[in-house]
């Protein structure tokens, strides 16, 4: 039986079906093997949790079809929105940052036996991933940011991989530390054998290795959820980048030195690197590793700051000069960007009106990208035109708001909407405690110029109240028949009864806000007030002349 007094306490939730993943419909059966299977797979399928693949695919279905295409047609390739990429790419950050750390010592004149043949066999293994890297940079599909496509065919991706980054790739792939120990075996740490035109070639051609440092170190810059971390780390590429840049130009400021050397029999006395090694290997009580370590990593310091390397030296070498000033112009490059970051940070928290503009910017090219129609565009050039979105998005993203305290933000609300609920008849006299939670209970929705806010023949979502904008109201055959203001509401009787039909349409005539009480949580707010909510049902049904075992 239907009991018209306690009709509107109980929600009716439907059973939602979900559709299945291919790997749960291709792999059939359970146990550690089926489900370690699912897991392999899964890692080089399109993950559902990277936030770069929404900037591809419009919703979850896209990405659920994404994954079919992908294990049935291109079972073998690497989708690079996967969870392998994510952690391949945050290896080979770290890969390719001590591979140019590894290669400095293992291949330096000024550095002995360390730690034995462990440096070395550390090297080895770095430089095995890096070849690995070749690889799954072949497997990997195309990311196509003209067209905002994913291309996985094997084809097309190879012919992509080759025409744009396979020469640099190789190029700093070369196993150049297996080449060594290939040719000087177990006298690999030998001083003597680093000073030659071979050794030298090596360090050379380390120089490509730079590149991918740069290229891998955009994993960093990637977007993160708090803007902290997410501008953290893009100062920390900076701060990694610059460092590798200006320790590969001392490689080969000492390499072009000890190749004069060679070259003409001479040492000058006055260059750095010849005033090391007398030091090094002359002087009586030589400097540890730990010292020299120090020192370059000073000399590096020091380049950002000065011309000179410093140092108890009367004059100084020609080619130091040039090297300091090389690095004094690269330092200066790398200021620059920490510069441009500063800007886009301080953009990004204090003006907060220019990124607005940012973000319609970006709005409109997605839009574009999806070939979506010129309505569209007109859309978001409305929304972002209307200043209750501004408000609304300043509430959202402005992190001062955000800091305030609950109690704060709470008077803030109640001081806003308290004398819209206030006003509406069929709450008059009610308790202030209610009414306080009545209007805490509010949420925002904002329409759109000809935007249809409610629709004949269904049934409603809740109480809505017109804050600001104009709406007109048309009946079913399309008749106007009234607006409604800042103030006016509709849809109250929905709060009541789930049987409530609207008859009419309700279309935006301006970009407007509206308040909307929505019925499922007013009936748990009004659990604890019986009464209240029996006469207000019997006034809203009188109200529309409706009898009170019936409801339209």
């Amino acid at each position: 039986m239907y009991n018209k007094d306690q009709e509107s306490y109980y929600d009716h939730r439907c059973l939602i079906v979900p559709q299945k993943d291919v790997l749960q419909i291709d792999i059939v059966g359970g146990g550690f093997i089926i489900g370690f299977k699912r897991w392999w797979n899964d890692l080089f399928l399109l993950s559902y949790s990277d936030r770069r693949a929404w900037l591809y695919f419009t919703s979850s279905r896209n990405m659920h079809l994404e994954r079919f295409k992908q294990y049935r047609q291109y079972r073998n390739r690497i989708h690079p929105f996967s969870k392998f990429r994510n952690i391949w790419d945050c290896l080979m950050v770290h890969v390719f940052i001590l591979h140019t750390i590894a290669f400095h010592h293992n291949t330096s004149v000024l550095f002995g036996k360390v730690f034995h043949m462990f440096f070395y066999y550390v090297a080895l293994c770095v430089e095995l991933i890096v070849i690995a890297d070749l690889v799954v940079n072949l497997e990997t599909g195309i990311i196509d940011s003209q067209t905002k496509r994913i291309i996985l065919d094997t084809k097309q991706g190879i012919l992509n991989y080759c025409c744009t980054k396979l020469f640099l790739h190789c190029g700093s792939a070369i196993p150049l530390q297996w080449i060594m120990l290939l040719r000087y075996g177990g006298d690999i740490e030998c001083t003597l054998c680093k000073t030659n035109y071979f050794v030298c070639a090596l360090r050379i051609i380390n120089v490509i290795s730079l590149y991918r440092v740069f290229e891998s170190s955009k994993y960093w810059t990637r977007a993160r959820a708090p803007s902290k971390a997410m501008y953290f780390f893009r100062f920390l590429r900076i701060g990694v980048v610059g460092f590798t840049s200006i320790l590969q130009l001392f490689d080969l400021s000492d390499t072009i030195c000890l190749i004069t050397n060679m070259w003409t029999g001479k040492v000058n006395e006055t260059a750095l690197f010849n005033y090391l090694l007398a030091i090094k290997f002359l002087v009586a009580g030589a400097p540890r590793n730990i010292n020299l370590f120090c020192f370059n990593f000073g000399r590096i310091c020091k380049s950002l700051l000065l011309f000179s390397f410093g140092g108890p030296r009367l004059s100084t070498y020609y080619l130091d000069k040039m090297t300091s000033l090389v690095a004094y112009i690269i330092a200066n490059i790398f200021y620059m960007w920490c510069l441009l970051e500063c800007y886009g940070l301080i953009i990004r928290r204090k003006y907060s009106k220019d990124q607005m503009m940012i973000n319609k910017t970006l709005a409109l090219n997605l839009a574009s990208y999806r070939q979506l129609p010129n309505a569209m565009h007109h859309k978001i050039n409305q929304f972002y035109d209307f200043k209750m979105s501004d408000i609304r998005r300043v509430e959202v993203s402005n992190e001062l708001y955000a800091g305030l305290p609950s109690v704060l933000k709470r008077e803030a609300t109640l001081h806003c909407y308290s004398k819209r609920i206030a006003r509406l008849p069929f709450f008059s006299g009610w308790p202030p405690e209610l009414m306080q939670q009545i209007v805490l209970a509010l949420t925002q929705n904002i329409f759109l110029t000809g935007d249809i806010v409610a629709e004949p023949w269904m049934s409603g979502d809740g109480l809505m109240i017109v804050d600001v904008g104009e709406l007109a109201v048309y009946s079913a055959q399309e008749h106007e028949t009234g607006h409604l203001i800042d103030g006016d509401y509709f849809g109250e009787l929905s709060l009541v009864t789930d049987k409530e039909v609207r008859m009419s349409y309700v279309i935006a005539i301006t970009s407007c806000k509206v308040l909307i009480l929505k019925k499922t949580v007013f009936r748990i707010l009004m659990r604890d007030h019986a009464d209240l909510f029996s006469r207000l049902r019997l006034q809203l049904m009188q109200k529309n002349r409706i009898p009170e075992h019936q409801t339209v």
